[in-house]
Formats: structure tokens, C-alpha cells, sequence
């Protein structure tokens, strides 16, 4: 807003007759709406946060299996049994001349089911997510009927509870479900490349084999 001359000041309306006011002060934080959500709500945070965590660990477990990888590629002729590659190279010399090669393969296929571990997990917690916002919908909808049939009213602030858990829980299953998504994809990818390049590698051993 513009500066005005000394002693002059603006004439502040409220078209609301207060109304807003009123409405802003009753707006409940943060806290008190996933209060509303009852123990749907908790619930749905348990699996964001367990989702979560998984999440970052298997994203920080991944570039660390990529960054062993590359720094094994760089030294094949010294497998180390901290990385897949390495644990490949390392079945393939203690197996015998004419088993390398399905040695090989069973040595790659362990690796790659290693590499999927806590995959399925991650994509059960970004389904169950939305799965307990409908439960929390329904939930709530049948606080507002129960409320309804026994006050035989249908003053909204007496069925705002039940409305309020049956959208907060909705919203927050959400919430949980498409960032898991999101990161489950990403996850994905990254492993699929890593898959890949074990394959590729593989490859190349039995080539010069």
C-alpha cells in the first residue's frame, strides 16, 4: 500500500461484519486436524513414516551398491564382497572351468533379487495408504449418521466431526500414497539400471570366457 501524509490513515472495512475473523480464529491447526482423524490418521502417518524411512534407505543403499560397482569394474581382477559385481567375479573363480558359466548365472540372479529387497515392501505401504483414508472416510460417515440418528439433527456443527475425519483421513491417505508412488518409481528405475548393468557385465565376462 502506498505511504500517506502524516495524520491521514486507512478506513479498514469488513464486508464480513467479522465474520472472517471469526472464521480464520476457529480454523484448527495443523495438529488439531489430524487430531480429527482419529486413529485413522495415526495410522496413515505410521505407514508415511515407515515409508519414508525405507524410502531413503533404500535410495542411499542404491548410489552406495553403484558407486562399489563402479569402483570394482576398475579392479576386476580383485573381486570384493561388497558389492554384487564382486561377489559375480568371485563365484565365477571358485567355481569349477566347467560350471562358470552357471555359476554366472545363478551368482547374477542372486544379485538381482538382492538388489529388489524392501521394493515390495515400499510399493505395500504406498497402496495401504489410500486403502486407510477409505476406511477413514467411512468411518467418519458413519460418526455423522450415528450423530444424525441419535440428535435427530442436521445442524452442521454437530456432524462436523464425522465430516471432518472422513476428509482429513482422505486428504492424508493422499498425501502418503502419491509421493510413495513417486519415490517407488524412481526406485525402480535406479535398480532396473543397476540390473542392467550386471547383466551387461555379466555379458562381458562370459565373452571372455
Amino acid at each position: 500500500l502506498p505511504d500517506l501524509p502524516e495524520g491521514v490513515d486507512y478506513l479498514r472495512l469488513d464486508p464480513s461484519r467479522g465474520q472472517l475473523a471469526v472464521i480464520h480464529a476457529n480454523t484448527p491447526g495443523l495438529l488439531e486436524r489430524l487430531a480429527q482423524g482419529g486413529i485413522v490418521a495415526a495410522l496413515i502417518l505410521l505407514v508415511g513414516s515407515v515409508g519414508l524411512l525405507l524410502g531413503g534407505y533404500r535410495y542411499l543403499w542404491l548410489r552406495t551398491v553403484s558407486w562399489r560397482i563402479s569402483r570394482q569394474r576398475r579392479g576386476l581382477t580383485r573381486p570384493r564382497a561388497d558389492n554384487p559385481l564382486g561377489r559375480v567375479l568371485a563365484a565365477i573363480l571358485e567355481a569349477a572351468p566347467d560350471d562358470a558359466e552357471s555359476a554366472l548365472e545363478r551368482a547374477v540372479i542372486g544379485e538381482a533379487r538382492t538388489l529388489r529387497r524392501g521394493e515390495s515392501l515400499l510399493k505395500l505401504l504406498a497402496a495401504i495408504a489410500p486403502l486407510l483414508g477409505l476406511l477413514g472416510t467411512v468411518t467418519g460417515m458413519i460418526l455423522t449418521f450415528q450423530t444424525i440418528s441419535a440428535l435427530g439433527s442436521t445442524d452442521p456443527r454437530l456432524m462436523a466431526g464425522g465430516i471432518s475425519q472422513a476428509l482429513i483421513t482422505t486428504q492424508l491417505g493422499l498425501a502418503v500414497a502419491i509421493p510413495g508412488l513417486l519415490i517407488g518409481r524412481n526406485l525402480d528405475k535406479k535398480q532396473a539400471d543397476l540390473e542392467n548393468e550386471l547383466d551387461q557385465l555379466a555379458d562381458l565376462l562370459c565373452g571372455q570366457g
